[in-house]
């Protein structure tokens, strides 16, 4: 005797047509991380007192976002901003863009600041972290937030216990379980993590719910797994299904569609080449870019590859991740 049930043309027709009024009454997609105010040396100057910055607002969710909406993507952000002369600032920058700011909550704090020091890559920075605004407020009622998204991007600098473990995981899980679709960021900050293995099993509590998943080489390194799509696996449950990116800067990015465990399509796209300016913001830009396409409907690998590797690239020929928000000098603000 079959166990399968039996369902009949009309009783499937409903249901498909109650599926497509969900998505039809679902917003967009929600952000969901880190607002930080990034200074920049200006004309590559060397950084002393007086010296001009320029100022961007930054932060790998606020970057993410900004990408996205630049791609007509409907997107609220859910970040904390200070309530300092730079997070008054940067809410009025965000509140003309074209990003959604229902769920920016401005909290008594000073802001977080990251100053980039060099041109050799992303160890060249200074940040002012602690005791700051750093992370997001967490919802009142994370299913009536996440139900009504189609997709929640969540970002692996987050997962420290210290900044916003446990709200982080309670917003996957809601997700998977109200249809909403999870996309998420490794992120992995070797100075968040006190071993490979706290990291590890802190992704591993998340990943489980995730559609779709962005991991640098180095990331993958900060688990100590190996940078491959064979390392990433070991981070998934073992029947699970997503689409992932694997990128290593100006090196090709790999691209691989899992179903119930196994790799079933994988391909490699080559970033263009360019003159980079600071590899800084580079995978939040592949990040929103490859989440405004899905959330466009693309399914294709190599093209979402492509999609993400063009943002990537116009990302690092610019100091920050847009025209300057403004110049100041280490006067005034210190």
């Amino acid at each position: 005797m079959s166990l399968s049930k039996k369902v009949d043309s009309s009783e499937s027709t409903d249901r498909l047509a109650q599926a497509v009024i969900v998505s039809t009454n679902k917003d967009g997609v929600l952000i969901v991380g880190d607002t930080t105010i990034d200074l920049y040396p200006t004309y590559n100057e060397s950084i002393a007192p007086g010296s001009n910055l320029e100022w961007h607002i930054g932060g790998t969710a606020t970057n993410v976002a900004r990408w996205a909406a630049a791609l007509d993507c409907d997107v609220n952000l859910m970040t904390n901003l200070g309530n300092d002369v730079m997070g008054e600032l940067a809410a009025e920058y965000l509140a003309n863009g074209a990003v959604e700011t229902t769920h920016v909550t401005q909290v008594t704090a000073s802001s977080p600041l990251t100053l980039y020091t060099g041109t050799q890559g992303d160890d060249e920075w200074n940040a002012w972290v602690t005791g700051s605004c750093y992370g997001f407020t967490p919802p009142d009622d994370p299913a009536a937030l996440v139900a009504a998204h189609e997709w929640i991007h969540l970002e692996g600098v987050m997962l420290p216990a210290e900044v916003n473990q446990a709200a982080v995981r309670r917003l996957a899980k809601t997700a998977a379980a109200n249809a909403t679709r999870v996309s998420f960021d490794l992120n992995g900050r070797e100075n968040q993590w006190a071993t490979p293995d706290a990291y590890r099993d802190t992704l591993e509590d998340v990943l489980q719910y995730c559609d779709l998943i962005f991991a640098g080489e180095d990331d993958l390194a900060v688990a100590a797994v190996d940078p491959t799509p064979a390392g990433l696996l070991e981070l998934l449950p073992t029947d699970h299904s997503t689409r992932a990116f694997i990128t290593a800067g100006d090196d090709e990015t790999i691209a691989i569609r899992v179903e119930d465990g196994q790799i079933i399509e994988r391909v490699t796209a080559t970033p263009p080449e360019v003159t980079v300016a600071t590899p800084a913001g580079a995978g939040d830009a592949f990040a929103g870019a490859v989440l405004a396409a899905r959330y466009d409907g693309v399914t294709d690998l190599h093209e979402l590859a492509t999609i993400g590797n063009t943002a990537g690239a116009a990302a690092v020929t610019t100091i920050g991740p847009y025209e300057s928000d403004s110049v100041t000098t280490m006067d005034r603000l210190f």
